[in-house]
């Protein structure tokens, strides 16, 4: 019998499932190839596809546009019979929270149909509450408990905000974004501190849960690598890079955070903060990055 897992991954070219293929192949060798990974792309010849198709181990796997809302087909496109697949590793991505707990649940539901051995779902933290009053967040909450009843063997991972997101070359949305949450969360509690964590660390610890089965079913894990005041992350920043952290301008980031899920994310992180262990997170992975190595690591890949 081969040691070989077969993963699928369901949002593989966005960051985390990028990371988690970038970490996954990490354990495969010229001689061994300890993960066979399945990538669902929408557009296998973009750059973002082609290069994970570069990677030992790697299949990129043309689905339809609408493969999230319609898994089957998708596991159908994989060539994996019922019973082959070892691994899901699911992260919805930017759409309504309908289309989100939809997805979410289908893609539990047809995995089980399928025979997952395994199935990591990537949600949020939620701070130990019972009810965060962000909305976006309780539907990742439905979706955890809909996977906690399915009979599934599962590991569900709650990163905290992404190191990613303060990045100059990420998309303008995060600009607005991290102009609200630099700028205008911390109101009555401005001694709070960001807990942060990088995309790839996200990936690492799925793929370690890949690795190491049987220690990481029915575990739920929050994760964060740092934990910073707005001022030290601003101090860092600089620091590393040599300039400010690119912000908008607060007309446009205070419309959209009155009309957008931001608002209620920043009065969660105001009122309550994030909860995650950060020295544990560092035990079961001490090469989680802080923020000041993340910000190293970018500007050596940016030279």
């Amino acid at each position: 019998m081969s040691d070989t897992k077969n993963i699928v991954v369901f949002g593989a070219t966005g960051l985390q499932g990028t990371a988690l293929i970038n970490a996954l192949t990490k354990y495969n060798t010229s001689t061994s190839t300890r993960f066979n990974v399945f990538a669902f792309s929408r557009s296998p010849s973009a750059p973002s596809s082609t290069r994970l198709a570069s990677l030992p181990g790697v299949e990129v796997v043309e689905v339809a546009k609408d493969y999230m809302d319609d898994p089957t087909k998708a596991f159908e496109a994989s060539g994996l019979a019922k019973g082959e697949v070892d691994g899901v590793f699911s992260v919805q991505g930017y759409v309504s929270e309908a289309a989100e707990l939809k997805q979410g649940k289908t893609i539990i539901d047809v995995a089980k149909e399928w025979g997952v051995k395994h199935f990591i779902y990537s949600s949020v933290d939620l701070g130990d509450l019972d009810d965060t009053k962000v909305p976006v967040f309780e539907v990742k909450r439905q979706i955890e408990n809909h996977l906690k009843s399915s009979g599934l063997d599962y590991t569900i991972l709650r990163p905290a905000q992404f190191m990613d997101n303060l990045l100059p070359t990420s998309p303008f949305m995060f600009k607005i974004s991290r102009t609200i949450l630099l700028r205008h969360t911390f109101i009555n509690h401005p001694e709070r501190k960001h807990q942060l964590i990088s995309s790839a660390d996200i990936g690492k610890f799925a793929a370690l849960a890949f690795s190491q089965p049987s220690e990481w079913r029915g575990k739920t894990v929050s994760l964060a690598g740092d934990q910073l005041t707005t001022d030290e992350i601003e101090s860092v920043y600089k620091e590393v890079l040599g300039k400010e952290v690119e912000l908008t301008y607060w007309p446009l980031a205070r419309f959209v955070k009155i009309v957008s899920p931001l608002g209620p994310m920043a009065r969660f992180f105001d009122d309550h903060g994030g909860k995650v262990d950060v020295q544990q997170i560092k035990n079961d992975l001490p090469e989680v990055e802080d923020l000041r190595a993340f910000l190293q690591r970018y500007k050596a890949s940016h030279q």
